[in-house]
């Protein structure tokens, strides 16, 4: 029970770790997080889910963290980050078979995209009142996937993966991760 409650206060919550106090919402890690609370609390599990599909660009990019009540975040071209929330979504449907989870309407953030030469951003975002089911969430999310695919098949890392000390690795666009 301990740890289940260290997770929940300490990361979901606090937002914080040992190395890290910032306070934002990260997108990997929140759902990194929730999935130990999956088998406990479903509900929040979905909750997250939906509130993380919240804060992916039209474009199929997600904020790889951001404070929602200054509206702030960054836009980066990490690798992984939109696959996270492909992964829990489908960790929760095996465990709830909440298949309606998919047809939930969810908005998508918008901002400046960035350039060729960037590879990360700090960014003001707004909610656009565009909703699309889950489903079309994933699916941007899984076709933005597999249209970077490097010489070896394996998905170019951007500008970074779940691996941060591996992040320079992308930045001339033939990085694999």
């Amino acid at each position: 029970h301990w740890y289940l409650y260290q997770v929940y206060a300490s990361r979901l919550i606090g937002k914080t770790g040992y190395y890290q106090v910032g306070g934002a919402v990260g997108f990997r890690d929140q759902l990194q997080d929730v999935l130990s609370l999956l088998w406990t609390n479903p509900q929040y599990t979905r909750a997250q889910i939906l509130n993380h599909a919240a804060h992916q660009f039209k474009e199929g990019d997600v904020l790889h963290w951001w404070h929602e009540d200054l509206k702030f975040g960054s836009r980066t071209k990490f690798s992984d980050d939109y696959l996270w929330l492909v992964y829990v979504v489908d960790e929760y449907l095996k465990v709830t078979e909440d298949f309606d989870i998919l047809m939930e309407e969810v908005t998508y953030v918008d901002s400046e995209v960035l350039s060729p030469y960037e590879s990360e951003k700090g960014v003001s975002y707004i909610h656009t009142s565009f909703k699309e089911p889950l489903y079309k969430h994933l699916e941007l999310m899984i076709n933005k996937a597999l249209s970077q695919i490097g010489i070896h098949n394996l998905p170019l890392i951007g500008s970074g993966d779940w691996n941060d000390g591996m992040n320079a690795v992308g930045h001339e666009g033939k990085g694999e991760s």
